[in-house]
């Protein structure tokens, strides 16, 4: 399991219109094969950076079958109105969980 952080900053007073435009547009980001999960969160120091974070069943599920999708696209074509840059996105593999374990 790979989970992939994209942080987006988004134009300033855009903040409402993203999140609203975000809600149907994570459903692209849902229906491609490998997600198991997707979720929009927001910095409470940063109110313009957000956090897109999801789950693949693989590193290729992400970069390889969604980076080369419609889902993709769609989502893109959703939201990127407001971006003020262009995501950074991070991918990562649990090293630890809650309970300390591997």
């Amino acid at each position: 399991m790979i989970l992939t952080i994209a942080e987006i900053h988004i134009r300033a007073g855009c903040g409402a219109a993203f999140v609203a435009a975000s809600r149907g547009a994570i459903e692209h980001i849902l229906a491609s094969p490998g997600c198991r999960s997707a979720k929009l969160t927001r910095s409470v120091e940063d109110p313009c950076r957000y956090l897109v974070i999801t789950e693949w069943d693989s590193l290729e599920a992400h970069t390889q079958q969604f980076y080369y999708s419609e889902h993709l696209v769609n989502w893109r074509s959703a939201v990127s109105e407001y971006f003020d840059d262009p995501p950074m996105v991070e991918h990562v593999s649990e090293v630890l969980d809650a309970r300390g374990e591997s």
